[in-house]
């Protein structure tokens, strides 16, 4: 086995650039590098870590063309919509900061006995994501933002094809001021990511991906009692009906078979 992934340009077939893979030893001590930030993190007031995530919404804009045309070079996405998909991140850091502390803040019950009790929301610790290529940005801002923000730390298995849109996440997050190894990027195969969702340090597990790697992942978490949230492939049906703008219609079902594959493309008879 290979102790390097390459990113490849799929228009060119040209090699971008190898990274090594991290070896077990390295992987653990960043787990741990993670925690420790975690456990200061969680300390912050969440006024303080809403600024940062604004903070980090802003920096998705001012990299928003170099970011783009990484994803273009890395994964094929059209410069456009890499664009449009750096505009969607902006926007989640965004409402979660203006959102995050009103959403998060303890909830006061009345009990049936007449007395009073409190339901405090507060974070579990590091939540390690396994992440797919066809989004680079949004499905790694979808799951982190909203965790950063309630006060855990973040670790990040990204589609190796997409190695530096995962570095890049890191640059934008750290320069709006998120502090060191609270993100951290794990170039790691396989193996080595079992030990990550084993590890005692590790509170919960989300992936994205089809449903073989799912099944593997979520029995993977279950033997050690892990929180899970998978998100896996399935069939999306796109109906054409007679009355439908069938020119619309085709030019839609181009775009999201393009990267997100919806199946099958039912028409109507006589179409």
């Amino acid at each position: 086995m290979s102790d390097k992934i390459t990113t490849i340009n799929p228009a060119t077939g040209k090699d971008i650039k190898s990274y090594d893979l991290m070896t077990e030893e390295q992987t653990l001590q960043a787990v741990e590098n993670c925690h420790k930030a975690f456990k200061n993190w969680k300390a912050t007031p969440i006024e303080e870590r809403g600024k940062i995530i604004k903070k980090i919404g802003e920096k998705f804009k001012e990299h928003q063309e170099e970011f783009a045309q990484l994803m273009t070079e890395e994964m094929g996405k059209l410069f456009k919509h890499g664009k449009q998909e750096l505009d969607l991140c902006a926007g989640i850091c965004e409402y979660t900061a203006a959102t995050g502390a009103k959403e998060l803040a303890n909830e006061e019950k009345e009990l049936q006995n007449g007395g009073k009790g409190i339901v405090s929301y507060d974070p579990i610790g590091v939540i390690y994501g396994i992440q797919p290529w066809n989004y680079p940005a949004y499905q790694v801002v979808r799951y982190s933002i909203v965790n950063l923000m309630a006060g855990n730390g973040i670790l990040l298995k990204h589609a190796g094809n997409v190695t530096g849109s995962a570095l890049k996440l890191k640059e934008i997050y750290e320069e709006a001021g998120l502090p060191k190894d609270l993100f951290t990027v794990l170039i790691i195969d396989h193996d080595v990511s079992e030990k990550v969702i084993e590890h005692d340090l590790v509170r919960g597990v989300t992936f994205t991906g089809s449903s073989s790697g799912g099944s593997k992942i979520g029995e993977q978490a279950g033997k050690n009692i892990k929180k899970t949230v998978l998100e896996l492939g399935s069939n999306d049906a796109y109906i054409v009906l007679e009355d439908a703008d069938i020119e619309l219609a085709v030019k839609l079902v181009h775009v999201v078979v393009s990267i997100i594959m919806v199946r099958p493309v039912s028409l109507q008879k006589d179409l």
